[in-house]
């Protein structure tokens, strides 16, 4: 009885806002509105090896250094193809980082590895209005009679994109000096600073004004690489790193302290290659309705003769 209940009450629901949908849909109002333009400011992180919880595993989410949130930006262009789907180039600037020393994990912290890196990210993403505003009179504009509107978006979004990093720590960049062995005899294989990467989230928009809309944007990117941070297989010999890449390149493959050399032998683990890195991005978003920047059409020729008898009588 109650999954019937349910099962009816979830087919109202949709069937009401899919009626709104078609409606509106009618009206073609969202037409107006086909070319945008939005920016966005707000902090980003990333989910990887390096710092994180104090559990062996990373449970997702959980195994996040929050107190890594850094400062990050984005600029996207939206095409409204239908009144439900839009579809969305968007370029983000994100900065990551992380720290083996925010993290009370024993062999984490042993470990003593860190990294900074700027993200260059530029993806095509599918827009899928939940709730899309509706038109009625002017927005916000008090006494104003006649159909009332309703100012909010809800959107899910996903997509695919490309992104370049460069991993480095105290100023020094890691990719040329094979932390991990790469490109030598036995050690791990020679990662590129491009990848690819798969963008999901949600998006919150507040209509203000008919053109402009205040918003927030949650994203997260599953990727394909594990070497944000440079870190993701074994510790490669150490001695050996030394005498084919030199002195830096040694030092920054094992930053311990020596105390425990049983956990950065060659053949320990440095990373852990099952599990991707992966980034996000919280920001708060303007977005403009482009359609405002077109010239209002003016009647061609000079003003009309009643303007003329109409402008001569006031003195």
């Amino acid at each position: 009885m109650l999954i019937r209940l349910t099962t009816i009450l979830l087919f109202l629901i949709l069937f009401s806002v899919d009626s709104f949908g078609q409606y509106y849909n009618r009206v073609n109002a969202w037409k107006k509105s086909r070319h945008e333009l939005t920016l966005g400011a707000g902090v980003g992180n990333y989910l990887g090896e390096l710092g994180g919880g104090d559990g062996e595993k990373r449970p997702w989410l959980l195994d996040m250094e929050w107190s890594q949130m850094k400062f990050s930006w984005g600029l996207g262009y939206r095409y409204n193809m239908s009144y439900r789907f839009a579809s969305r180039l968007n370029f983000a600037w994100v900065k990551v980082g992380g720290s083996d020393q925010l993290t009370s994990n024993p062999q984490r912290q042993y470990r003593n590895l860190s990294f900074k890196s700027n993200i260059y990210e530029l993806a095509l993403l599918v827009d899928f209005f939940i709730l899309r505003s509706k038109p009625g009179h002017v927005y916000h504009i008090r006494g104003v009679k006649g159909r009332k509107g309703m100012p909010l978006d809800v959107i899910a979004f996903v997509g695919i994109g490309g992104f370049y990093f460069n991993s480095k720590a105290d100023g020094v960049a890691l990719a040329i000096l094979s932390t991990e062995g790469q490109g030598l005899e036995g050690g791990a294989k020679p990662y590129s600073p491009l990848s690819v990467s798969f963008p999901f989230g949600l998006a919150f928009n507040y209509v203000y004004y008919q053109n402009i809309k205040f918003g927030l944007e949650f994203s997260y990117r599953v990727t394909l690489t594990d070497y944000i941070d440079d870190a993701s297989t074994v510790y490669y010999d150490n001695d050996k790193l030394r005498a084919e890449k030199g002195d830096l390149s040694a030092d920054m493959a094992d930053r311990s302290d020596g105390s425990n050399p049983g956990w950065t032998s060659t053949g320990a683990p440095r990373g852990n290659p099952k599990n991707n890195d992966h980034f996000l991005t919280v920001m708060g978003t303007v977005t403009y309705n482009l359609a405002s920047l077109k010239k209002k059409r003016r009647r061609p020729g000079k003003r009309h003769s009643f303007n003329k008898k109409r402008n001569r009588a006031r003195f």
